[in-house]
């Protein structure tokens, strides 16, 4: 039998009298996990960008069980809109972190802290909350208002036991319909827990509550699973549309392909990261008429949202 073997390497540099062995051990053992991290078979220097997300993290760490606790976390809201009319067909719930020495933190900064120190379902929930929370106020306040709320939902809450539930509390507390909260969960999050995952949209769909594949393109599904799991809907990844219409032919073949697959298996297909006008164009070309987008709008404070929303419509250009 052959056993297959690899390196990963880490190095670090130390100044006599300025760094000790344990500090170089442990700076070393960072760049490893770089290297591991990186596909193995590699080697990685320790640098000054990984000091700082080593102090990043560490303090990410200590502080944000006492963030999801008190008031420092917010919500900014990005509108999905149609394609065609412009009209406002959905917001995502994005947390950010009012940090008190390191400023506004996007998600990126302290949500893979909170998945690797069994936070992340304290800050799932707490997203969860506040967005239906924030829904709720905007259909008080703007009647007849009828827009989807997404909420990304990391790997960890999926697999919870009695996450659906959680999910079913929520809509009751704050009287939404379950049709009006879609749920984003990443290709990733779908195959670490097939059996789990598969009951859990089961009872999500028995709420009447949406589910999308977020990011779709970039993770390990295969048609099997979108053809078993009771899905709503794939949000194309923003690295195939960025650069739509500038004759990028390799993204267009792949959105022109994920489009397909969608339509095949009856699922609504949205589109993120649509900058440009030549993006939205041809989008709506391939027949993909729901998107997000800087175009658009950048993601945004609740009470900015809602200023959209009264409008409900954005001006998306000319028709095609």
């Amino acid at each position: 039998e052959r056993i297959g073997r690899s390196a990963s390497i880490g190095i670090a540099f130390g100044v006599p009298g300025t760094h000790t062995a344990d500090s170089l051990l442990r700076q070393a053992g960072q760049a490893a996990l770089v290297a591991k991290r990186a596909g193995g078979h590699h080697i990685s220097l320790f640098t000054d960008e990984m000091h700082a997300q080593s102090e990043l993290r560490n303090d990410v760490e200590i502080h944000l069980r006492d963030a999801i606790a008190g008031d420092s976390l917010t919500l900014h809201f990005q509108p999905e809109v149609d394609l065609v009319t412009g009209r406002i067909t959905a917001v995502e719930a994005l947390v950010r972190w009012r940090h008190p020495t390191r400023g506004l933190l996007p998600p990126s900064a302290f949500i893979p802290v909170a998945e690797e120190t069994n936070l992340a379902g304290e800050l799932g929930r707490w997203v969860l909350d506040h967005a239906c929370r924030t829904l709720a106020a905007w259909q008080r306040d703007i009647p007849g208002l009828d827009i989807v709320m997404r909420v990304n939902i990391s790997p960890v809450q999926l697999v919870t036991t009695g996450f659906a539930a959680t999910v079913a509390s929520a809509l009751d507390e704050f009287s939404i319909a379950g049709c009006n909260l879609c749920l984003e969960i990443t290709e990733v999050a779908v195959v670490q827990d097939l059996s789990r995952t598969r009951v859990t949209l089961r009872e999500l769909r028995d709420l009447g509550v949406q589910v999308a594949i977020d990011d779709f393109g970039t993770g390990y599904s295969s048609l099997s699973h979108l053809k078993e799991l009771p899905v709503d809907a794939l949000k194309i990844d923003r690295a195939f549309v960025t650069d739509l219409g500038s004759g990028a032919t390799d993204d267009l073949a792949i959105v022109q392909s994920i489009i397909g697959l969608a339509h095949a298996f009856g699922l609504s297909i949205i589109a993120e990261g649509v900058e440009t006008e030549s993006a939205r164009s041809t989008l709506v070309a391939l027949g993909c008429t729901r998107a997000q987008g800087y175009l658009f709008s950048e993601p945004v404070p609740a009470e900015d949202a809602q200023a959209l929303l009264h409008g409900v419509r954005i001006d998306v250009g000319p028709p095609c």
